[in-house]
């Protein structure tokens, strides 16, 4: 915190991970909370959507004001493509008024967002409005790749683990698995 006001800046913003799925974007979002001891909430596409026009809005400024209310916090917004699709794709106003909610609390325009750093995960960041990605909203974006040899090898030790097993070739078996996640080796 102290490193940030001494250049004038506030805590907070905004991250986008990116990256095939099951290479772990959600555990490296609860890690950031973690590193920065911070509160973490998750958010999935059931919390907010809704079939009745406008509560979708609601829900979204009520997730962003429990995490004002809960600062510092990570607010973690999975499959984030789903929430924030191209405008010029949907078809609905609906959708449109959604995307426009969810910019207006990014940006904090009737509310104020500092010690909120809000992360975002997807599959494709190409599907997402163009409108996140400027800065000040998401403007950093990771990507998150699948993991290395090295990796691999840990993950199977890891799942592995206390199971009735006999000698493993934990080298082999990460070598034939090069581009898998984290979940398709479990």
């Amino acid at each position: 915190a102290d490193l940030y006001k001494s250049y004038g800046k506030k805590i907070g913003g905004g991250i986008l991970f990116y990256g095939p799925p099951g290479c772990a974007k959600t555990y490296l979002a609860k890690a950031t909370a973690g590193e920065i001891a911070s509160e973490f909430i998750s958010v999935g596409i059931d919390d907010i959507l809704d079939m009745y026009i406008g509560q979708s809005e609601k829900k979204l400024n009520l997730i962003f004001e429990k995490a004002r209310a809960m600062s510092p916090c990570v607010l973690f917004f999975d499959e984030i493509d789903a929430l924030g699709a191209n405008r010029n794709d949907l078809r609905s106003s609906a959708g449109r008024n959604l995307i426009n909610q969810f910019l207006a609390e990014l940006d904090g325009v009737d509310s104020d967002n500092e010690g909120i750093l809000v992360i975002g995960a997807t599959n494709a960041p190409w599907h997402l409005d163009s409108g996140f990605r400027r800065p000040g909203r998401f403007d950093r974006m990771i990507f998150v790749q699948p993991p290395s040899l090295e990796s691999r090898m840990e993950i199977f030790r890891l799942a592995l683990a206390g199971k009735p097993i006999g000698k493993i070739d934990y080298t082999g078996l990460a070598k034939i698995t090069d581009s898998f996640s984290g979940a398709d080796i479990k």
